[in-house]
């Protein structure tokens, strides 16, 4: 179920901008119920809210997205304008937001590609940024998509749906244990606690599930998580077993996804990318990069420790360097 709009919210208001990542039950499943929000009112009505996450380090506060979080941003409850004049109650209505924000030394925001506030955050004095993600309109259809894939792609397709089993479930373990077996426990980063929290919780109202690939052996391959709200499937989180020998198990995962988000009625989210390379496989589906901005800002004394910080490990990567040369003296 979705955060209702305020009850103060009149009807014929726009519906604010919200995905699964505003719903306070995601929120409360990342943080434990660590998290903030603040409000922008008029005339006793509730025009703007933004969930804030804060980190501590060092004595310096971070204003940052929650654990998995992909996106999270203002959600606004404008009333119906000309544009004009809507562009000025959202310059104007973030700029009051902006007077909320508590204390910090760093704050960065990533905003989802159709949210309306980077410019006025821009007015404000922040810094705008730009990462990317791919999508799948709803209105794209599968056929299409693969009409427009790489060759290569298809082919990849083609040879793992012959040799492998896609099964879908609801059972994170199988994700965990494949998450393992690509990065093992010594490089692995994930905090699997945080994301059985997360997971289950969209479980509960069936807005999750793993999609997985066996071998004829019956041995894992590969896995996907998708998440979901009322008009995005989000490619939450994937992993692979590098050794197998049949190509192309996260294309057939990925794909089979696309067909899923599809049937659900969804725009396919490719989640953004982790490197180059997997921005090279997933462009290979034919869609272009969209953009998720950045909102970003930072106090001179935070510059300055991440200023030092980097210097600390420059020269620690050197000291191990030269220790390494000595030894094979």
């Amino acid at each position: 179920m979705l955060l209702k709009t305020p009850s103060s919210a009149v009807q014929n208001v726009p519906a604010p901008l919200h995905s699964i990542f505003h719903e306070r039950w995601w929120l409360n499943a990342a943080t434990d119920g660590r998290y903030d929000i603040i409000e922008v009112t008029k005339d006793g009505r509730v025009v703007a809210d933004l969930p804030l996450f804060t980190k501590k380090r060092f004595g310096l506060s971070r204003i940052t997205r929650p654990p998995y979080t992909r996106t999270l941003g203002p959600r606004l409850f404008l009333p119906p304008s000309k544009p004009f004049r809507r562009a000025r109650n959202i310059r104007n209505t973030i700029a009051d937001l902006v007077l909320k924000l508590p204390a910090y030394d760093s704050l960065k925001l990533s905003l989802d590609p159709e949210d309306e506030t980077p410019f006025a955050f821009s007015l404000c004095g922040f810094t705008i940024e730009q990462a990317f993600t791919f999508r799948i309109p709803v209105s794209v259809s599968p056929k299409d998509v693969w009409t427009n894939c790489d060759q290569k792609t298809r082919n990849l397709i083609r040879t793992a749906d012959q040799k492998l089993t896609v099964e879908q479930d609801t059972n994170l373990s199988n994700y965990i244990r494949m998450s393992l077996v690509d990065q093992p426990a010594t490089n692995n980063s994930h905090d699997f606690s945080r994301m059985e929290k997360i997971f289950e919780a969209c479980k509960q109202r069936e807005q999750g599930c793993v999609m997985n690939a066996w071998d004829e052996a019956g041995k894992q391959v590969a896995s996907i998580v998708l998440v979901w709200d009322d008009k995005n499937c989000y490619f939450w989180q994937s992993a692979r077993d590098r050794t197998t020998p049949i190509p192309g198990a996260n294309m057939l995962l990925i794909w089979k996804s696309i067909e899923y988000a599809n049937k659900k009625g969804l725009t396919f989210d490719f989640d953004s990318f982790a490197s180059v390379r997997s921005a090279k496989m997933i462009a290979s589906f034919g869609q272009n990069p969209i953009a998720r901005p950045q909102v970003m800002h930072s106090s001179v004394l935070y510059k300055w420790e991440r200023a030092a910080n980097a210097t600390l490990l420059k020269i620690k990567g050197s000291a191990l360097q030269y220790c390494s040369k000595k030894k094979s003296i």
